[in-house]
This record gives C-alpha cells, structure tokens and sequence, in this order.
C-alpha cells in the first residue's frame, strides 16, 4: 500500500480500529505494538528517496513529560523526512499513550536512556531483529514491564512537525 504522509495518521487509526483498538484509549502498549509494527511497512509516496537513508525511521520514547502534565508517557513514532523547497522537513505519526501515576512506574526515568533510538531499516528480517531488540530493551527494565502492559488514561495519534 503506497499513501500520502498527509493520511499516515489517519492510516495508523484505521489500523488500530481495524485490530478492535480504540485509538483514543488503547488497552496497553502490548496490544499496540504489533499495530505500530505494521504500519511501518506501510509505504509512504512523498518520503525523500535516497538509498540508506533514516528518511522513514521509528523510535519508541519514554518519561514523564510537561505537556503531559508529568504523567508516565511512552510514545510509538514513525518518522517521516521530505525534500522541499529549502530544505528537508522532518514530520512524525505518533501513538501517545499516557499513564496515571502507579509505584510500579515512579522510576520510569531511571533507565540509562529514555528512548529506543532511530532505527531505519525497511521492512524484512532487519526490521524484524530490531523490533525485537526494542522489545528486549523494555523487558530489561522492570518499570518498563510495568509500563508495556498497564492500561493508559489516554492515547492520542498525531501528526506533527518535528523540526
């Protein structure tokens, strides 16, 4: 399936919706992964061409963030690089998820690191090994674990300008 980066958002909703997910109030990041891991290979037309490039990349991203009032957060983003007129643009499809404050949670900015990192392969068995690497990573952190699989107050999908 090849769509505009315009539609991304409303593609990673209707992919939710298509599994039985609320995009709004999805039930765990558990049951929202293997939706994400489909829509990043969905292609998308208008993303710049160059060969090895991090033009279609994701990251998985965690903490506890102001414009989430402090809340425990992780967030699912596929980010998307275009060639325009004065330079690259840099937008991302994300799948929030925020969390009341719960003690198993209360070291979620604790680990080394808050984020996955970028990863841009496309979809094969590269991918595949790195999904499973990100999923490896959560289930070093026991507040991670906690975190895969509790329930959000809220989830939202967005598409943003990054940069």
């Amino acid at each position: 399936m090849l769509i505009s980066w315009r539609d991304t958002a409303d593609v990673l909703r209707d992919l939710l919706r298509r599994d039985g997910l609320d995009p709004g109030r999805v039930p765990s990041p558990a049951a929202a992964w293997p939706v994400f891991c489909a829509f990043l290979a969905v292609d998308v037309a208008e993303v710049q061409a160059e060969p090895d490039s991090d033009a279609d990349s994701f990251i998985v991203q965690w903490g506890r963030y102001s414009w989430h009032d402090g809340l425990p957060s992780l967030s699912f983003s596929r980010q998307l690089i275009f060639d325009v007129a004065g330079g690259p643009e840099f937008w991302q499809v994300t799948l929030d998820m925020v969390f009341a404050d719960d003690p198993a949670l209360a070291d979620l900015d604790q680990p080394n690191t808050q984020d996955s990192g970028f990863y841009s392969e496309r979809p094969g068995p590269t991918l595949d090994a790195v999904l499973r690497e990100v999923l490896w990573e959560v289930e070093q952190h026991p507040t991670l674990q906690a975190l895969w699989r509790s329930a959000p107050l809220r989830s939202t999908v967005t598409l943003d300008r990054s940069c």
